[in-house]
């Protein structure tokens, strides 16, 4: 494995589980893989071996062919029946000549089931590669993905926040009602203006610290609360409340290159 970053734990089950996704992506792909990579909080050293997810992208050279698909589909369903880590993964399958496009297809291995589906492109997830990532197998990121612009990295972050306004604000959402996705939004929110002012991505924990000390006091209780419950503690996180910072990081989010 190619890899940047810090020093990075993996737990011994979850490492032998990379090494077979790996085997089989390069036997069903064959020459269509460009790449698997690692990123995310397994490559940020904040990974929960209890709960956290696996997250990995896979570049192809063109769209899955049905054979393609319905063999990953079929790996992966044979390999969670004895493997729990496989139903842990998060994996994006993306196009190589299609990268950072907002129209983009591909197709998405989470929750146990792969489907076809759509990609914005997210050049977050990416920034995130470059800077923590692990190669697993193939090419070095860095020889193919185009240049991540300021706007690209800023229309992201915008859109990043109205995904979560809509789960949050919409009384039919299946989401907004979960605390783990309270938790979650609180801390994505906290990550999205952490990379605004700063340009880095990081971990959601390490991105509740920053906003400890970064942000006005007012927003403490609820971030503390966000934290507390991501380590499954008891805390409240009241829709209205988080739907406010929700808008305080909108306003937060300025064009960096207005005024220049």
């Amino acid at each position: 494995m190619a890899q940047r970053g810090h020093r990075r734990s993996v737990p011994h089950r979850l490492a032998a589980t990379l090494r077979a996704l790996t085997a089989a992506l390069d036997q069903i792909l064959g020459s269509s893989l460009v790449g698997a990579y690692l990123y995310g909080s397994l490559t940020q050293g904040a990974f929960d071996p209890a709960r956290s997810d696996v997250d990995c992208i896979v570049v192809v050279r063109r769209d899955l062919t049905d054979a393609h698909f319905r063999a990953l589909d079929a790996w992966l369903a044979q390999a969670a029946e004895s493997d729990d880590w496989i139903r842990r993964l998060q994996m994006q399958f993306l196009v190589r000549g299609r990268l950072l496009r907002t129209d983009t297809r591909g197709a998405l291995y989470q929750f146990g089931t792969l489907t076809r589906c759509g990609s914005d492109g997210n050049p977050i997830i990416w920034r995130n590669v470059l800077e923590t990532g692990v190669t697993l197998i193939g090419l070095a990121p860095e020889t193919f993905l185009p240049p991540i612009t300021e706007r690209a990295m800023f229309d992201a972050l915008v859109r990043e926040v109205a995904y979560l306004r809509a789960e949050i604000t919409d009384p039919a959402s299946r989401w907004r009602g979960q605390r783990f996705y309270r938790a979650y939004a609180v801390l994505t929110l906290c990550r999205i203006l952490y990379t605004h002012r700063t340009g880095d991505v990081v971990s959601k924990r390490r991105a509740a610290t920053w906003a400890l000390r970064a942000l006005p006091s007012r927003w403490h209780s609820l971030v503390r609360a966000a934290v507390a419950s991501d380590r499954r503690e008891a805390s409240r996180l009241p829709l209205p409340r988080i739907a406010r910072f929700i808008e305080f990081v909108q306003q937060q989010l300025v064009p960096p290159w207005r005024g220049t």
